[in-house]
């Protein structure tokens, strides 16, 4: 007879999630008490007058009203962007949707540097769009001058965002009921009086939600807001806690404006939550509806075709700005520009680096490295704490879907501030530092697409394993692993694309000895070597596409 093993026990699975739930709770409240501590105790002893100077500190609400306003506008601009192209894509039938929406897409993979970069590059004085403004109208000085200042901000956030808005209530309005529009129609009423009277008031809960995810977005942003700002009166929260704690060293006080930036975005999450349970509630349905939706009129098609125009340029050309630039260099003061591979010479040691350059290779091999550590340990650690929460009641399941996405309230800055606090106590390695913080920032978002493909599993084939002999694990890693590959690969790939690209927690945390790709750009955008910068975001560029394309080829395969 077989001797029975714990294996063979389905209480196993049911513990499964126990070490990923302990080493996320560690890796995550670890660094975050370490950032809560530094503000309530001063030379070891326990005080309150941190807290209570910052929020007496006049400059605490002037930084809390602007990083607010900026936040607000951003927001109304991504509203005004998404929503036009929202009611085309749910209203008429029309061919440009499934192109609209893949274009939209792509800002969801970009990193905040590179969009920084493509902005810099085609909306800046010498930009590729005021070159081309003063060629065709004979311009001597450029006609659009919105870099380092407040409007280039607000545009930054509304590209990264609007797509969030155009998705979300796209899909919200495709799986509405479409009859009372129908019978408000046939009753007499216009188009205008039906979409103001009927659909609208539906969407508000999709456009509320949506609109406080895109808030939340633009509350927590920082390099956009450290590089296209330009300057001290655009601080907002995430950017004064990195200058208090990487360039004043003020770590009290950069602790004390981390509390402040928690509790703030708690209360909006909070709020978003309360949004999303009344999408549910409401009359939206998860499940596909066949709507039969109007023939585009002259107006409607003439409407499509602009705005897919828009959107493309307005997405893509700042991202092409980037290659094209990768590979152009300046011949001379007459003679303008010149193709060349200069850059790319430099950057892989074929030619003597300049300009800060010489951190370029190094700083690949790092992001590579730690890209693949992260994507490797998100996958079994994101697999057992899905596995565990299917398997649990719903209240212990919702707990353990809520401890997976508990990093997702807190912002990258206060991440890696916590983790920077933890390793200058403890002499920690720098590298094994940034790998933990980006493993925490991207297990999440592996959650989210691991988890709902292991819902979709049935238990039935899992029992039918058993019946046929296999032990409940044996059933787990020959049945249900096997299913979820491609789940877990796509996570996976997109963990390594975010930690590719992570800025936020790696600039507030590494030290001058680790630099990773995003650093250099940053660093080679600070010091005008735009060119450099380009070819090191052409790169990051080509893995964003191959994390796209795989991403979508895996999708297809799981349907």
């Amino acid at each position: 007879m077989r001797k029975k093993n714990i294996t063979d026990n389905p209480l196993y699975l049911t513990l499964l999630p126990v070490p990923a739930i302990v080493l996320l709770l560690l890796l995550f409240l670890l660094p975050l008490m370490s950032t809560l501590l530094q503000a309530f105790y001063v030379n070891g002893s326990f005080t309150l007058s941190l807290l209570k100077h910052t929020f007496d500190d006049p400059y605490t609400w002037k930084i809390l009203w602007f990083t607010t306003y900026q936040a607000l506008l951003s927001t109304l601009l991504s509203l005004a962007i998404g929503l036009p192209g929202a009611y085309l894509l749910s209203t008429y039938n029309i061919r440009q949707k499934r192109f609209i929406l893949g274009i939209s897409t792509i800002p969801f993979v970009l990193p905040s540097i590179l969009v920084v970069l493509g902005f810099v590059i085609f909306y800046g004085n010498s930009g590729f769009l005021n070159l081309l403004l003063m060629k065709l109208f004979h311009l001597d000085d450029p006609p659009l001058k919105i870099l380092y200042s407040f409007k280039a901000i607000i545009l930054a956030h509304a590209f990264y965002n609007f797509p969030i808005i155009l998705n979300l209530v796209t899909t919200y309005q495709d799986n509405l009921d479409g009859r009372l529009e129908l019978s408000s129609a046939v009753s007499g009423a216009t188009r205008m009086q039906t979409f103001r009277y009927i659909t609208l008031p539906r969407l508000i809960p999709a456009i509320l939600s949506s609109s406080l995810l895109v808030f939340l977005f633009c509350f927590t942003s920082f390099a956009i807001i450290l590089v296209l700002g330009g300057g001290p009166q655009y601080t907002t929260m995430e950017v004064e806690i990195y200058r208090r704690a990487r360039i004043t060293l003020d770590l009290g006080g950069a602790s004390a404006y981390a509390i402040v930036s928690i509790l703030l975005c708690l209360l909006i999450l909070i709020l978003y939550n309360a949004a999303t349970r009344s999408m549910h509630t409401s009359e939206y349905s998860t499940q596909e509806i066949e709507k039969e939706k109007r023939p585009a009129s002259s107006f409607g098609k003439m409407s499509a075709v602009i705005y897919a125009f828009l959107v493309a340029v307005f997405v893509l050309a700042p991202m092409l700005s980037i290659i094209v630039k990768s590979f152009l260099t300046k011949a001379s003061q007459v003679n303008g520009m010149q193709l060349t591979l200069r850059w790319y010479k430099e950057l892989f040691g074929y030619k003597t680096a300049t300009g800060g350059m010489g951190e370029a290779l190094p700083a690949i091999r790092n992001s590579l490295i730690i890209a693949t550590v992260v994507a490797l340990l998100s996958m079994p650690l994101s697999l057992m704490i899905a596995t565990g929460a299917k398997r649990q009641h719903s209240l212990s399941a919702s707990l353990i879907e809520l401890l997976g996405m508990l990093p997702m309230a807190i912002s990258s800055v206060i991440i890696g501030l916590g983790y920077y606090l933890i390793a200058a106590r403890i002499h920690g390695n720098g590298f094994i530092m940034v790998v933990l913080a980006h493993l925490i920032i991207s297990l999440p978002f592996v959650l989210r697409t691991v988890t709902p493909e292991l819902r979709k599993l049935p238990q039935a084939l899992n029992s039918s394993a058993q019946t046929l002999g296999a032990t409940p694990f044996q059933a787990f890693l020959t049945v249900e692993i096997p299913l979820l590959r491609n789940a877990l690969i796509s996570g996976a790939i997109f963990a390594f694309a975010l930690s590719m690209g992570e800025i936020n927690a790696t600039l507030t945390l590494a030290s001058s000895h680790l630099v990773t790709l995003p650093i250099v750009m940053y660093r080679l955008i600070g010091s005008y070597n735009y060119n450099g910068a380009c070819a090191l975001g052409t790169i990051l560029i080509a893995v964003c596409a191959v994390v796209f394309v795989t991403s979508e080829h895996t999708k297809r395969l799981s349907i």
